[in-house]
Formats: C-alpha cells, sequence, structure tokens
C-alpha cells in the first residue's frame, strides 16, 4: 500500500501539479456534461408522458361531453333527420373539438412525443372517427385550415374514393 502510495506521488511529480489539475478540470466538465445529458433524456421523457396525459384528458373530456348531452351524439351519427340551426351550430362545433384532438395527436407525433405503438392506437382512433359521415362532411369544409401534413394523413384514412364524395357534399 506504502508503494502505491509513494508511486502515484512520484507520478503526480512527474507530470506537474498544474496538468493534475487540468485533468480534474476536464474530469469534472466530462462529469457535468454527462449528468446534463441524463437530465435532458429525463425531461424528454417527462415531455412524452405528460403529452400523453394531455391527449387521454382532451378525448376524456371530448366523450365526457358527448355522453352529458345526448343530443350532440345523436346529431354526429346522423340520427336526427331535420335539426334546428342551434343543434346544426352545436354539431358543428363538437365535430371542431374532434378535429382538433385529432390534430393534436398527429402533432405530437410529429414531434416525437409519442411512441410507434402508441401512434398505431391513435391511427386507429383515428380512423374510427373518420368513419362518421358527419365528421367527413366537416372534415371537407374545414380541412384547408390544417397543416398539409395532416390533411395528408385524413385525406389517406379517408380514402381517395370516400374524399371525393366528402369534397362533393362540403
Amino acid at each position: 500500500m506504502v508503494y502505491g502510495l509513494e508511486a502515484l506521488l512520484e507520478w503526480t511529480g512527474a507530470i506537474g501539479w498544474a496538468q493534475l489539475v487540468n485533468a480534474g478540470g476536464l474530469f469534472a466538465a466530462a462529469a457535468g456534461i454527462a449528468l446534463t445529458l441524463a437530465q435532458l433524456r429525463l425531461f424528454r421523457r417527462q415531455l412524452k408522458l405528460d403529452a400523453l396525459i394531455r391527449i387521454m384528458d382532451s378525448n376524456r373530456e371530448i366523450v365526457t361531453l358527448g355522453f352529458e348531452h345526448p343530443p350532440v351524439w345523436s346529431l354526429i351519427e346522423g340520427e336526427s333527420a331535420t335539426i334546428t340551426a342551434q343543434e346544426a351550430l352545436t354539431r358543428r362545433r363538437y365535430l371542431q373539438l374532434w378535429t382538433n384532438h385529432m390534430q393534436i395527436m398527429w402533432a405530437a407525433r410529429q414531434l416525437g412525443l409519442v411512441s410507434e405503438g402508441e401512434w398505431q392506437a391513435y391511427r386507429q382512433d383515428l380512423g374510427e372517427f373518420l368513419r362518421s359521415p358527419a365528421l367527413r362532411e366537416h372534415w371537407a369544409s374545414v380541412a384547408r385550415f390544417y397543416p398539409k401534413g395532416f390533411q395528408r394523413l385524413v385525406t389517406q384514412l379517408i380514402g381517395p374514393g370516400d374524399q371525393t364524395r366528402c369534397q362533393q357534399q362540403g
């Protein structure tokens, strides 16, 4: 043990204290960078979790709104043959909530905030949303206000034949 200490003292004498302090500073800087990278990785994971929670909360709120106001569901499903102007406005606003929710899901994917598996589940949800004739008709009237990438996704999910019918109706 004494021999190891003597060797260390001899080595430090050979390289000089200034070089030893520089090496210590380099080590401290490398450790600081490693810690910062670890914190950034944890922060990114937290952002992803936050995005998922917000998407789920948004979905829950929109569905709850539909449950609390059953006429809204029937309007979207097309169960009401004639609707009043107020019902049409309510329907349009509710459909806009769904359309915005779909765009948020797409944007989260574009930002890398959802995994591939989560995105596939979201895509299936989007496809299910877009089965509603009322939502397709609404999309035909508002599509131009959304980013081109999102427009391409919706067009792909609706399908080319159905997209043409939507545009003719809207």
